[in-house]
């Protein structure tokens, strides 16, 4: 399935209207360190496919960050439909991908800053940042084989989808085993930017919970082709991220800050 950009317009719109239900309550008094780092982990939906995302930030001055980021996207062609060949019995034939030759898995490494532009008032309101990246971008595609029915023999094969070859074609009973294509992966290195803009809805100052909003563009130095006949090098797309983060003092090493952990947790007990 492939993600419509109406369908991610949508799901921005309904999580914006969730956030924007905290932004009345009490004034805020609390306040974060004056130096400190976060961890952040988030899922990602993308206009063309889904994934993981983490990023470390350290803080500059009160309303800049810089940070790291490295995320995982499983990445689908826009053209992809899924299919059943109807000369099978719907016993033999299953669903699958018609014209697909690879399975797209990217890797981003990346650097960038996050400015806040409007901070919170109130303890239950948001706070609203612009974001921007740019960095290293991997796509590692694995070799699809298809399950063909051998008509003269009537016997099973497996093999790769030929465009040049439409009447075998017409004999794919469906996907191939997940094992194969293993020993044929290929590597389309390239870069990335993106821009973006997140929500900070996090009722507490040392922890983060953020919506976040924007546009990617990927550029590979050689033509990534997941569905056959559809060559780019270029890749467009937009994505809704939802993240979540604790903020620590900088100043407090590392093992004070497990001692601090460990006491807490005794202390719910």
């Amino acid at each position: 399935m492939i993600f419509d950009k109406k369908i991610l317009l949508l799901f921005f719109i309904c999580l914006v209207f969730s956030v924007i239900s905290y932004s009345q309550g009490e004034f805020e008094t609390a306040r974060e360190p004056d130096n400190y780092n976060m961890n952040s982990f988030g899922i990602k939906l993308n206009s063309n496919g889904f994934g993981g995302y983490y990023n470390f930030s350290k803080r500059i001055n009160y309303r800049l960050r810089r940070f790291i980021e490295v995320e995982y996207n499983f990445v689908k062609d826009p053209k992809e439909t899924k299919v059943v060949n109807s000369q099978f019995q719907s016993s033999t034939s299953r669903n699958f991908v018609y014209g697909k030759l690879i399975s797209a898995h990217n890797l981003k490494f990346g650097y960038g800053y996050n400015r806040m532009i409007f901070e919170k008032r109130d303890k239950n309101s948001i706070s609203i940042h612009l974001l921007g990246s740019v960095g290293a971008s991997l796509i590692i595609g694995k070799p699809i084989y298809y399950e063909y029915f051998n008509l003269r023999d009537s016997i099973i094969t497996y093999g790769k989808f030929d465009l040049d070859d439409l009447s075998n074609n017409d004999f794919i009973i469906g996907k191939g085993p997940v094992k194969m294509g293993f020993s044929e992966m290929k590597f389309y290195p390239g870069l990335y930017a993106k821009f973006g803009v997140a929500f900070d809805f996090s009722r507490d100052v040392m922890k983060s919970n953020v919506l976040e909003a924007g546009v990617v563009l990927d550029g590979f130095f050689r033509p990534v082709e997941i569905m056959a006949g559809n060559e780019r090098n270029m890749i467009l797309s937009l994505y809704v991220m939802y993240s979540f983060g604790q903020k620590y003092d900088a100043l407090i090493n590392r093992e004070f800050r497990k001692e601090q952990r460990k006491n807490a947790r005794k202390n719910k007990e």
